[in-house]
């Protein structure tokens, strides 16, 4: 028995993170526009034109993020959260194109730092900064142009501060949020702000006739966009092919499920992502006699407490089995539990329905003039079969007696087959319990 249920965040600082970055992208484009305008500067303009291309992968990350935020659909029916990862995905392959222009730059001009004369000027130096920082296809240019230094100088700090900020401003919200899709944005940040500084490097390294300091730098900074760019990438690679989330994950998880009342254990806890959501698989284990209704608020009751305790939590299948000892009230990881799946997958020895027939058939040869069968519950635990008998007895029958009867009932039913392990007979006193189906009531024997 499963049930599943949707749930979804509402990302709106999420969503204000993403307006923020695509609105500053926006801005950083217009003033460089305008201050390569007023100076004349070839560099600054080059940076503009960059800035036109965060903008759209900016668009592109909100987008994305947008759509997987779409409720589920016929054609979706799980969601639509693998849009965020596609989105990451394509993120993190720009961050790995940045990191390649960078390194690429950096060696070309340490391979002329060392077959050129040593003694190179400042300006050639400024202006191999010019030159691009890659950004995929595009060039990058972050490159101070030596005509316009304080203007050109004082707009590239700007830059390099407002890129800075929104690295950590979307790298906080998308760990709140757990996004691959902010993370990935947050680097996309970074990485325009370490490639300007490195050209700053480059510039000072130049000032001080260290010009060997500007593609040392160019690596270094390489390297960690490279490393972000793959751990992001491989992390959106993950999710597409829905990989199993890491265990320490799930252990606030599983505490939070075992703090259900009525739940004796649980197993099989497993996860996947889709962008920022968490589906979650678990079988709980109840107490083995309760009826199904019972049963169900349980699961009911853990799925509301994993998404009022566990926002990230999107959808919960919850599969119900019988708790069969103390010892099972664990919430064990997937792998431990493969002897207790082989034996749960096993069939019963005796079916329900041979059950029944045996326990009709012994009380109608033996037992015809003292009780009536009024409604048998068949219960299979562990390869274990257990029997509940409700029967009805003459009204002038002694409680005492009643007893005595049902007792010998019981050991003749367990001596017609070896495979039942325990027989338990009841007797009704009350009137049954009425079940409203579609506005027809049902007599339920119980």
């Amino acid at each position: 028995m499963g049930h599943a249920h949707h749930h979804h965040p509402d990302g709106k600082e999420a969503d204000y993170v993403f307006r923020l970055g695509l609105g500053a992208d926006i801005a950083l484009a217009i003033g460089k526009s305008l201050t390569g305008y007023l100076s004349g500067s070839t560099a600054i303009i080059a940076d503009a034109a960059h800035s036109i291309s965060d903008i759209i992968l900016s668009g592109v990350a909100w987008w994305s993020f947008r759509a997987a935020r779409v409720p589920k659909d016929k054609e979706h029916p799980y969601g639509h959260g693998k849009f965020e990862t596609l989105g990451a995905l394509g993120i993190s392959g720009m961050l790995l194109a940045t990191a390649g222009g960078i390194a690429w730059h950096a060696v070309d001009v340490l391979q002329g730092l060392l077959t050129s004369n040593p003694d190179i000027s400042i300006h050639s130096i400024a202006h191999e900064h010019a030159s691009s920082h890659g950004h995929g296809g595009h060039h990058h240019h972050h490159g101070i142009d030596m005509d316009h230094p304080i203007l050109a100088l004082n707009m590239t700090i700007i830059s390099i501060a407002v890129k800075e900020g929104l690295y950590w401003i979307t790298k906080r919200a998308g760990e709140r949020e757990g996004s691959g899709l902010m993370k990935a944005n947050a680097w996309h940040h970074r990485a325009d702000a370490v490639s300007s500084v490195v050209t700053l490097t480059g510039v000072g390294g130049a000032i001080l006739g260290v010009p060997f300091l500007d593609p040392l730098a160019g690596l270094i900074v390489s390297g960690m966009i490279l490393k972000a760019g793959i751990e992001s990438g491989y992390n959106s690679v993950m999710e597409l092919v829905d990989a199993a989330v890491p265990q320490d994950l799930l252990v606030p998880i599983r505490h939070t499920i075992l703090k259900v009342e009525g739940v004796k254990g649980c197993h099989h806890l497993r996860g996947r992502k889709a962008g920022s959501a968490l589906y979650l698989d678990v079988h709980i284990e109840v107490d083995p006699f309760l009826s199904v209704s019972a049963a169900h608020d349980i699961g009911e009751s853990v799925r509301h407490q994993l998404q009022t305790s566990h926002s990230e939590v999107s959808e919960v299948f919850i599969h119900i089995d019988p708790a069969i000892s103390p010892s099972t009230a664990v919430c064990s990881p997937q792998k431990s539990c493969k002897s207790k799946k082989d034996k749960a997958v096993n069939p019963p020895t005796l079916m329900q329905h041979d059950a029944e027939e045996i326990v009709h058939h012994v009380l109608s040869s033996k037992f015809s003039e003292k009780m009536k069968v009024e409604h048998v519950t068949y219960h299979s635990l562990q390869g274990s079969i257990l029997v509940q008998v409700l029967v009805s007895m003459p009204p002038e029958l002694l409680i005492r007696e009643a007893m005595e009867i049902a007792c010998e009932a019981e050991k003749e039913i367990l001596k017609a087959d070896s495979k039942l392990s325990q027989v338990s007979i009841q007797l009704r006193l009350g009137n049954p319990i009425a079940l409203l189906y579609h506005g027809t009531t049902v007599w339920h024997k119980i």
